[in-house]
């Protein structure tokens, strides 16, 4: 009973916030043939591709945990934060773009700028994370098997400082901006959505709204878990990723399950 909370907030509140979200994915699978003529098909295939890795992404935390001591969390670490920053990211940018602009929009180009960016942002934090660990630690214990985490704040030198900081550089850098970026684009459109498509695609400003407000949800909720460690040196407070990920699904959903048209405009 004494590590009962940990287990909670380290085991079954990150399984329950993926599942969210691979259920999601199966949902984008099921709507998108009968949404491809109002947001494209391109737009469904990145929205899948997101919600995957972000599901991956939530429910392999007990596994960087109960898998072994160093350096199992800093392999299933890297594996998760390369879906987080290389995939996760940039396939939710493109998909606002696409809802907001049509997925015909969604150009070969800004595709390989958009994805390159962040991939290569989540190569430079898995090469830099090897040597920004220092090494593991039991954070609490099922019976008598401990479950590990890496060290990434205690005992930092000057050198793992500078390499914390990077880190923190590509995480700002991938999701957190680029899902501002994407909700503020969404946003941007829905309060100067054409007359003309309103016609038709009447509950699309409400849509890009809610969507703009989970993804909001979740790149604030990163970004305030940074500047508590930044500014209070109160480190691993991964409890507020959780929060804002059950936010973010909370929105996603109801904009997903939208109709395109408003009940009265059918």
């Amino acid at each position: 009973m004494e590590y009962l909370p940990v287990i909670i907030v380290n085991i079954f509140i990150p399984i329950s916030a993926g599942l969210i979200f691979l259920a999601l994915a199966k949902y984008i699978v099921y709507i998108a043939p009968i949404r491809h003529f109002s947001a494209g098909k391109a737009t469904y295939d990145r929205a899948y591709y997101a919600f995957m890795a972000f599901g991956i992404y939530l429910a392999t935390r007990p596994l960087q945990l109960l898998l072994g001591p160093h350096p199992l969390p800093l392999i299933i670490n890297n594996i998760r934060e390369f879906f987080m920053i290389g995939v996760f990211g940039p396939s939710v940018f493109l998909a606002i773009y696409g809802l907001a602009y049509g997925g015909e929009n969604i150009k070969k180009n800004l595709n390989l700028v958009v994805y390159g960016i962040s991939v290569f942002f989540a190569l430079v934090f898995v090469v830099v994370n090897i040597f920004a660990i220092g090494g593991s630690e039991p954070v609490f214990y099922i019976g008598s098997y401990a479950a590990y985490d890496g060290l990434w704040f205690k005992g930092l030198t000057p050198e793992r400082s500078v390499l914390m900081a990077v880190l923190f550089i590509c995480r700002l850098a991938s999701p957190v901006l680029i899902l501002a970026a994407g909700a503020t684009i969404a946003l941007a459109r829905a309060f100067t959505y054409p007359e003309d498509r309103k016609k038709l695609y009447s509950n699309m400003p409400k849509k890009l709204i809610l969507s703009a407000i989970g993804t909001y949800c979740f790149s604030f909720s990163m970004l305030t878990v940074g500047f508590v460690w930044i500014l209070g040196k109160v480190p691993n407070q991964w409890w507020g990723y959780y929060v804002g990920a059950f936010l973010a699904g909370f929105f996603e959903a109801w904009s997903i399950s939208l109709p395109i048209r408003k009940e009265q405009d059918l």
